[in-house]
């Protein structure tokens, strides 16, 4: 069951915003920008180093 965004606030999640800047194998000189947006503990962030270890394996 996913939990609500009040028992995420009070169990110390906060919204955490990541621009992240990439770029494809293919156009090298093309940088593109992403954004995520997503409740996250401070100061690890586990949800966002998982996210971004997900696509540092691809």
């Amino acid at each position: 069951m996913q939990k609500t965004e009040m028992e995420l606030l009070l169990a110390g999640y906060g919204l955490t915003t990541a621009e992240i800047l990439y770029h494809m194998p293919d156009h090298r000189s093309l940088l593109q920008s992403f954004a995520w947006q997503e409740y996250d503990l401070a100061p690890n962030f586990p949800r966002l180093r998982e996210f971004l270890d997900f696509w540092d394996r691809k």
